[in-house]
């Protein structure tokens, strides 16, 4: 009986695959979607930021936003007023030529326009209007007009002046920016926002009228229907049949300084640049690891103010800064007689030391300068001395204040 004949099996060999397009793309998925959201965002924010024709600063007559003037400027054009609007300098001299006995408005909220500049806007029209200027363009509008800082009084404004378009406005909402004239002078003051400070002064310079208009809400989109604000912007600005509205913008700037790094760059470096940020975002795209799973981990949500209080006690002493830890209690200190004493929060410390002496017949004023300013510790002995000296200063002008 012959022996039953072995059959051999070959091995099995191991099938290659090359993964499939599909495969792939449900690999890459996650990618692909966020480079397809990428790319939708990018179309949108071009195509929104290319169609609008408006400019986005501040008093611009074609800027809708909140903070724009193109409610004002419209408003004016209904009343028969030629608005005209000018970019540059050239371009508002030639808008004033255009007309003459036009109205300058004019702001620069950018400052873009050198001194000299400056200069030759302030001689372009007999009558201007400013608004919210700063230093530079009350030296070369109204030499005689000096920044008072924030108001105190925004609500409900009273004109308190015979300029007709105050009078017409009655009350404004301000907000913004005072001003202050020379006491001697012949300037109109309208509409007080603190003792000396008002949100319009106009007065009379060797150029001719300039108003400076301090009241934001005046002219913005926003606050132009509040209270008389609409009829005194239509006041300042409507008097004359044409009124050359000027913001200037970057193409003001005289490019005086050196050449730029783009002038110098040979034209091969952007596209190299280009290439090479693209190579490590696909670089990293490619070699990129998904992340594991978030750890949830308990911060601390609530500090007391003890801690915080008593740390930064402990760094001032460490450090031995007894005249910082003593200028931070005579900050809080002043801060808050101001606030008893009835004075505005620009007060300066002559003004609160002043008050506070008039108020506390047993304290001298050198006494109260001293405690608040002048005193200088020299260890902890003499910053507790001081600090319990604050105190009782407070405690004093609130007695002698509120019985």
């Amino acid at each position: 009986m012959s022996a039953p004949a072995t059959v051999q099996e070959s091995p099995s060999r191991a099938e290659a695959t090359t993964p499939t397009l599909r495969a792939t793309a449900r690999r890459w998925r996650f990618w692909l979607i966020l480079a397809a959201v990428a790319v939708i965002g990018l179309l949108f924010v071009t195509v929104a930021s290319g169609t609008g024709t408006g400019s986005r600063s501040p008093y611009s007559i074609t800027n809708a936003a909140p903070d724009g003037s193109k409610a004002v400027a419209e408003v004016l054009r209904q009343q028969g007023v030629d608005v005209v609007q000018a970019d540059t300098l050239p371009q508002a001299r030639a808008a004033v030529d255009a007309a003459p006995g036009a109205t300058l408005a004019f702001a620069d909220p950018g400052g873009y326009l050198t001194d000299d500049q400056l200069a030759d806007a302030a001689e372009l029209a007999d009558r201007v209007v400013l608004f919210l200027p700063g230093f530079n363009e009350l030296r070369a509008f109204a030499p005689g007009v000096a920044a008072a800082g924030a108001p105190r009084d925004i609500d409900g404004v009273d004109a308190g002046c015979s300029l007709p378009a105050a009078e017409r406005a009655g009350t404004i909402i301000g907000g913004g920016q005072s001003y202050r004239a020379a006491a001697d002078g012949d300037a109109q003051l309208c509409f007080r926002s603190s003792d000396d400070a008002y949100y319009v002064v106009s007065t009379e310079t060797p150029s001719g009228t300039v108003t400076v208009l301090g009241a934001a809400d005046v002219l913005s989109n926003e606050g132009i229907t509040g209270a008389g604000n609409a009829a005194l912007a239509l006041g300042l600005l409507g008097e004359d049949d044409t009124l050359v509205w000027y913001v200037p913008t970057a193409d003001d700037v005289v490019a005086d300084g050196p050449a730029d790094v783009a002038s110098l760059t040979p034209d091969w470096v952007t596209p190299v640049l280009l290439l090479a940020v693209f190579t490590f975002l696909a670089a990293a795209i490619w070699r990129g690891r998904r992340l594991g799973a978030l750890v949830v981990e308990n911060l601390p949500v609530t500090v007391r103010s003890r801690e915080t209080m008593e740390g930064r006690a402990r760094l001032y002493a460490k450090a031995g800064a007894h005249t910082h830890a003593l200028d931070s209690l005579r900050i809080g200190t002043i801060s808050r007689l101001s606030s008893v004493l009835g004075l505005p929060r620009n007060a300066s410390v002559e003004e609160v030391a002043s008050s506070a002496a008039a108020v506390l017949p047993g304290w001298s004023l050198g006494d109260i300068r001293a405690v608040l300013v002048d005193a200088m510790p020299s260890g902890e002995g003499d910053l507790i001395a001081l600090s319990d000296r604050l105190l009782l200063l407070e405690n004093a002008v609130t007695s002698a204040v509120r019985p």
